[in-house]
């Protein structure tokens, strides 16, 4: 079976010939498919009044691609805000929500720059993600050391042939296909990242 491996410069390159609304809508799916992995943080660390807020902003990038008629040039730094600071009590998936506050805030950003660059971003979060699941040593919950992405690139050569690094490489390039067949209608997009965020949210660390 052909491993696939992280590029994202041949990512954005692909980027970069798709219209404003297929950029954000490949963007939007990358947020989308972080969702489960960020209320999965929100229910263990008692926060749940924020699920709905950051549905309705994400549901407004949606509107935004599929009918133009939503609104959403204030909403980019209410969605990074959700992402959840060193000052708050740690919890292992602290790192998927700051993952997937930065998703929306990049899904936003493209759809207000047209940028293929901030949905490159966004992208770089779900396989950061799936990094970060695949990287991090054993710990309880008491233990406050999470190993940062920038200090342990030495030891992740062999990550991206991991079963949950291929399933998020995967998912990167069916929904790009997705975007550069230039469907009628978004909701293929949307099934695909809801079934691997919900997969994602039962099978990474």
């Amino acid at each position: 079976m052909l491993t696939e491996v992280y590029d994202e410069a041949a990512l954005k390159e692909r980027l970069s010939h798709l219209d404003k609304r297929a950029k954000t809508a490949f963007a939007a799916a990358c947020a989308d498919s972080l969702v489960p992995l960020q209320e999965r943080y929100w229910r263990r660390a008692e926060e749940s009044a924020n699920e709905s807020r950051a549905r309705d902003i994400l549901d407004s990038v949606w509107g935004a691609v599929s009918k133009d008629n939503a609104v959403v040039s204030s909403l980019a730094s209410e969605a990074a805000a959700f992402g959840p600071t060193d000052d708050e009590p740690w919890l292992f998936d602290m790192g998927y929500a700051q993952n997937a506050a930065a998703a929306l805030a990049y899904a936003i950003r493209t759809w207000l720059s047209d940028d293929a660059q901030e949905a490159a971003w966004a992208a770089r979060q779900v396989y950061e993600a799936a990094e970060y699941s695949c990287s991090q040593p054993d710990m309880g919950s008491d233990e406050l050391l999470v190993r940062k992405i920038s200090d342990i690139s030495a030891q992740n050569a062999g990550l991206d042939s991991s079963a949950g690094m291929q399933s998020a490489l995967a998912f990167l390039d069916q929904a790009l296909k997705i975007c550069e067949a230039t469907p009628s209608s978004w909701d293929q997009l949307q099934r695909l990242a809801r079934s691997a965020g919900q997969s994602w949210a039962s099978s990474f660390r």
